[in-house]
């Protein structure tokens, strides 16, 4: 077929045979890996340079490891899987005799459906705990305003009690100070009577009688030597 000012060959598809592989091995130990572009032209193969490099890598390989992926390596692949995700070539690097893509088909047979049970659980779990944090927020919340509530009464209670106390305290020193005016008055008056200084008494009439015959007492002695001149004549 001519494309583009060159012949391109029609390449061969399907499943590599015994003879396929037998040409691709003796081209390899002929020339090494890494020229996978020339194989067709080198050793009479039907089949791209892709094709070519997965068929050496994953199937022809010398050093590849056959039988079932171990215990131990699945749980290095399980490890590094969670680091790493689909990163098979890089996972590959640490299961020598392992290629990524049989690494890969092992963890899609085993692990695919399990990590996606695995996701939803992780999924409901997170939900779970986002809203038990959420509802934990919201009573300490309610906690907190309530004991806010609470600090308002107190302090109300405070300032009522306080109130009271200094009423009560202007009370009791009016009535000190009443009492204490009561006892100084008591005490002077006490004080005059022991003396000799009596007490303002008030005049009563009696004693205005008593005054008035005084009086005329007196003017009879004033005028006694002029009533014994007068008898004498």
């Amino acid at each position: 077929m001519y494309w583009g000012g060159a012949y391109e060959e029609k390449w061969r598809k399907g499943p590599w045979t015994t003879e396929e592989d037998r040409l691709l091995v003796h081209h390899v130990n002929l020339h090494g890996e890494g020229r996978w572009n020339s194989v067709a032209t080198l050793s009479g193969l039907k089949r791209n340079g892709k094709s070519c490099r997965l068929r050496w890598v994953n199937y022809l390989r010398p050093d590849l490891k056959r039988g079932r992926i171990t215990p131990y390596e699945e749980a290095i692949i399980l490890d590094l899987h969670a680091r790493w995700g689909n990163r098979w070539s890089t996972i590959a690097r640490s299961l020598p005799g392992r290629t990524d893509n049989e690494i890969k088909n092992y963890w899609r047979t085993h692990f695919k459906k399990k990590s996606k049970v695995m996701d939803e659980s992780t999924k409901l779990k997170t939900r779970l705990l986002k809203r038990q944090k959420f509802q934990q927020e919201q009573r300490q919340l309610q906690l907190q305003q309530l004991h806010m509530q609470q600090n308002e009464v107190d302090v109300e209670k405070i300032i009522s009690l306080l109130q009271e106390s200094e009423n009560k305290v202007g009370y009791m020193s009016t009535t000190m100070i009443v009492r204490q005016e009561g006892k100084v008055y008591d005490e002077q008056q006490t004080s005059l009577l022991f003396n000799g200084g009596g007490c303002y008494v008030p005049e009563t009439p009696m004693n205005d009688d008593i005054g008035l015959w005084d009086g005329l007492w007196n003017m009879d002695d004033i005028h006694a030597p002029d009533l014994c001149a007068a008898k004498a004549s």
